[in-house]
């Protein structure tokens, strides 16, 4: 190189790039200060179209993170977001938990869960719920999404106030903010289901009590019965586990119960149904339809494909951040209740009486 050439600085290379990329070193290889560096990482309007461009260039190629603590002490937001859950172990509440997940990182968030620890749903008392979301409170959230299988009344007097929050499976008369699909609806298009083609021997396996999307697919499934006058048997209750499912079937059987339809208040239940039936000689949907909820990656798999009611989880998961960070933007903002609608999926469970 002749002493009249000059060398521009380009970024380093992955081999003798520093570990710990800070804001000083962007703004040095953008040739900018860091303040304006900050803001273009916090989106502040008055920055140069070009320079903007450039930074984020930089910001890209240096693999560059902000922190999110110098990053709040900008906007007085933790870019956090907390959530408290019951039952990660069940489809349902996982799915809810992912896309929750997902959609928080779409918009920069990360999320802090607690998981309430009681086995059984009916053991969970306003103090733990509350307890859970004080203490992601300490770590300073911007606010807090609830999923919540259980009564949500007193829990949501007791966050009213305290922090933007969104309660998931809430039912619609809570005092708080709610997203949820129609639980009571799903059921009672499964069950109108199996009276369209003639079924008038229903039996209902369902989830345990004290978990509120139970009881109101419960709830859906004997509106059907009475409106349609339907016989009405004894409802049989499983733990939505496919083993729950099995036993409940045998007992329905043992007890003498006259079936020609089985509505299972979840997927793998069904299942267990499925396997119950074929133990004791019986075809699916020959001598007994069969209907489960939720929809799983295997339900159109099982063996017959089972004919089911999907819940539309992602958008369950997008509309409720979309709605919690609405609050946190506008904390005085009015309380709105979503109420989704679901799905019947009719596959080869199910068919006419003989």
């Amino acid at each position: 190189m002749t002493t009249s050439e000059k060398s521009t600085p380009s970024p380093p290379t992955d081999r003798a790039r520093p570990q710990n990329v800070t804001i000083h070193d962007v703004a040095r290889h953008s040739g900018v200060s860091y303040q304006t560096v900050s803001r273009v990482i916090n989106n502040h309007a008055n920055v140069a179209q070009h320079t903007r461009a450039r930074v984020l260039q930089t910001i890209q190629e240096l693999n560059y993170r902000p922190s999110l603590l110098a990053k709040g002490l900008v906007t007085r937001r933790s870019q956090l977001i907390g959530v408290v859950a019951h039952g990660m172990n069940q489809y349902g509440p996982s799915q809810i938990l992912q896309n929750v997940q997902e959609s928080a990182h779409e918009v920069g968030y990360e999320v802090m869960l607690t998981t309430l620890q009681q086995v059984d749903l009916e053991q969970v008392q306003e103090k733990d719920v509350l307890t859970a979301a004080r203490r992601l409170q300490q770590f300073g959230v911007d606010g807090l999404v609830l999923l919540t299988n259980y009564d949500a009344h007193d829990i949501a007097h007791g966050l009213s106030g305290s922090l933007p929050f969104v309660m998931i499976d809430a039912t619609a008369d809570v005092q708080g903010p709610t997203v949820s699909i129609d639980q009571f609806g799903g059921a009672a298009s499964a069950t109108r289901h199996l009276a369209a083609l003639g079924h008038r021997r229903l039996l209902h396996i369902s989830g345990p009590p004290g978990w509120s999307d139970a009881k109101l697919r419960r709830e859906g499934f004997r509106s059907v019965v009475q409106q349609g006058g339907l016989e009405v048997l004894p409802t049989y209750d499983g733990d939505w586990s496919a083993q729950s499912g099995h036993q409940a079937t045998l007992r329905a059987l043992d007890d003498g119960l006259d079936f020609t339809g089985v509505f299972a208040s979840n997927d793998q239940m069904a299942l267990g149904v499925l396997s119950a039936l074929k133990e004791r000689g019986l075809t699916v949907p020959g001598d007994v339809s069969v209907v489960g909820f939720d929809d799983t990656p295997e339900a159109a798999h099982y063996d017959p494909p089972l004919t089911t009611v999907r819940q539309d989880f992602a958008q369950l998961g997008r509309k409720s951040l979309e709605e919690l960070l609405r609050l946190i933007q506008e904390p005085a903002g009015r309380e709105r209740h979503f109420v989704f609608g679901s799905q019947l999926v009719v596959r080869a469970t199910t068919a006419p009486p003989r």
